[in-house]
C-alpha cells in the first residue's frame, strides 16, 4: 500500500524515504521476499510515476509475476479504496492475503513471519490475524476469503476496519512486545521521534543522513 499523497510531508512520497540508503518501498519488498511471500501487488496513487521507476528496478530482480503494481484512480477515497484495487489484482483462490504499508520503517522479516505463522496456526473460524501492541492494532495483517469479499464489497474508504469491528469473534490478535508493527511515518515530528527513540534515521533521496 503506497498510494498516499504525503500531504503532511509537503506532498512528497513517504515510501521513497531511505533507511540506510534503501527506499522504504524497496525495503518492504525485500522483507516480503525474505518472509517467503510469493506474489506482491503494490498499490500506487499519488506519486505513481516516481515510485514506478523504482519498482521497475526491483522487478528485474524478481521472477515472472512475483511483483506487479496497480494504480488507484481515486487514492483520496481512503485506504479501503486502495485495498480493493490491490485485491482485484490477486487470484480468487488464495487462502490468505497479507497487507503491508509502505511507510513502516522498523519492520523486520521476523515480524512478517510471525504474522504468517499465526495465520497458519489460527483457530477454526478465524478470518483475520492482526498484530497488536499496547492495545493498538498494526500491520502487516493477514485475512482470508470471507474478509476479502467483505473488503471488496465495501464502499468509499471503508475496508477491513469496519468488518473487524463487526466480527470480533473472527479476529485473532497477535500480541507483540514491540512497536515495529504500529510505527509508521506521517510527519516530520515522526522522523524526529524515530531517530530519538529508536536510533533510526530516514532521509530523502539525495539528502545526507
Amino acid at each position: 500500500m503506497a498510494a498516499g499523497a504525503g500531504s503532511r510531508f509537503g506532498y512528497r512520497p513517504k515510501s521513497l524515504l531511505q533507511r540506510d540508503g534503501e527506499a522504504l518501498i524497496a525495503r518492504q519488498l525485500r522483507l516480503l521476499a525474505e518472509a517467503g511471500v510469493p506474489r506482491v501487488v503494490v498499490v500506487l496513487g499519488h506519486h505513481a510515476g516516481r515510485i514506478t521507476a523504482l519498482l521497475q528496478g526491483c522487478k528485474t530482480q524478481t521472477p515472472g509475476e512475483a511483483l506487479t503494481w496497480t494504480i488507484n484512480p481515486a487514492p483520496d477515497d481512503g485506504p479501503g479504496s486502495s485495498l480493493r484495487c490491490g485485491l482485484a489484482q490477486l487470484p480468487d483462490e488464495l487462502d490468505g492475503v497479507l497487507v503491508l504499508l509502505g511507510d513502516q520503517p522498523l519492520l523486520e522479516a521476523r515480524d512478517l513471519r510471525a504474522v504468517l505463522r499465526a495465520w497458519a496456526d489460527r483457530a477454526p473460524g478465524i478470518e483475520l490475524v492482526v498484530p497488536v501492541h499496547r492495545g493498538e492494532p498494526g500491520h502487516p495483517l493477514v485475512f482470508g476469503r470471507q474478509a476479502r469479499q467483505a473488503a471488496l464489497a465495501a464502499q468509499g474508504g471503508a475496508g477491513l476496519r469496519e468488518w473487524r469491528r463487526a466480527h470480533p469473534d473472527r479476529v485473532q490478535q497477535l500480541v507483540v512486545d514491540h512497536a515495529r508493527c504500529t510505527t509508521d511515518i506521517d510527519t516530520e515530528a515522526d522522523l524526529a521521534r524515530l531517530a530519538s527513540e529508536h536510533g533510526v534515521r530516514l532521509s530523502w533521496p539525495g539528502q545526507s543522513e
